[in-house]
């Protein structure tokens, strides 16, 4: 087993994306994760502050191990969960600013929560979420039309800040986060269509999922919400993806409407977020 994190660039992950094909849709947490990132690096090849990893054993890289730090946010994925590697790379990763680690699949959580028990790291949260599935060819078919006097239409940055605001999980350098997934990323706005005012939105983020889904307070209970999750699922299935999207147990309004629309429940994920260890630190708003 590897003894150090080995760092790793765009052809690594690109050759790891293509591992987690098999068995599909079974890896498409990891599939689509580096996905993400691999459309990242190839717009932005210099980002700044993501860092990733693997292990420096070839079966690490067999297995297609990688780890992703993207500022404050933590992504991993391997093909297998019972040999110690995963437990191994998070081991050896500095967790003292403390770290999101988002959409986790089920079957790494255990490794997760043996590394917080070992280095007694105190948790802000600890949340699971149901993994909504659906295929291209069935995605292709949730074509819509907008409402009378609405126009659909791909975000702009110039939204970033409202579409932050009222998202519930917003915190500090969060806007950044939403700027940028604007600028590299598939998104879908409803606007009125006389002042082209802002009403619903859903944004993809790094998992690949559809993430950030709101309808202002003034324009709910009009099914909106489940416009633009229609039009942005029709989106990606153009490019050829499956869509997935992950919602809490207790947001009711939301599984239901993913369910209405068709999509399956196959897995779950998990987010923690770690304490700094070495006293407080925030990202700073522009990077």
């Amino acid at each position: 087993m590897g003894t150090r994190l080995e760092v790793i660039g765009l052809k690594d992950i690109q050759e790891f994306q293509q591992l987690y094909k098999q068995n599909w849709p079974k890896y498409c947490q990891e599939y689509y994760c580096l996905d993400n990132f691999v459309e990242f690096l190839k717009k932005q090849p210099h980002m700044r502050n993501i860092k990733m990893y693997t292990l420096d054993a070839k079966q690490a890289r067999d297995e297609g191990l990688f780890v992703i730090v993207d500022r404050y946010q933590l992504f991993v994925g391997c093909l297998n969960n019972t040999n110690g590697l995963v437990g191994k790379a998070l081991d050896l990763l500095d967790w003292s600013s403390g770290l999101k680690c988002s959409s986790i699949p089920s079957r790494h959580i255990g490794a997760l929560d043996s590394l917080v028990e070992s280095k007694k790291l105190n948790l802000v949260y600890r949340d699971c979420t149901n993994l909504f599935f659906m295929k291209a060819n069935d995605a292709l078919k949730l074509k819509v039309e907008p409402p009378s006097g609405f126009v659909l239409k791909s975000l702009s940055v110039a939204d970033a800040p409202l579409v932050n605001a009222e998202w519930p999980n917003h915190h500090e350098g969060s806007l950044f986060f939403v700027e940028r997934q604007i600028r590299l990323c598939v998104s879908v706005g409803l606007y009125q269509e006389d002042t082209q005012e802002l009403v619903a939105w859903c944004i993809r983020l790094q998992g690949g999922y559809l993430g950030a889904l709101q309808v202002k307070d003034t324009h709910k209970r009009r099914g909106f919400g489940s416009v633009v999750t229609r039009e942005i699922a029709y989106r990606l299935a153009v490019q050829g993806h499956d869509v997935m999207a992950l919602v809490g147990p207790s947001n009711k309004p939301s599984s239901e409407m993913f369910s209405k629309l068709g999509f399956q429940v196959i897995d779950q994920c998990y987010w923690l977020r770690t304490e700094p260890t070495g006293g407080q630190f925030t990202w700073p708003e522009g990077e």
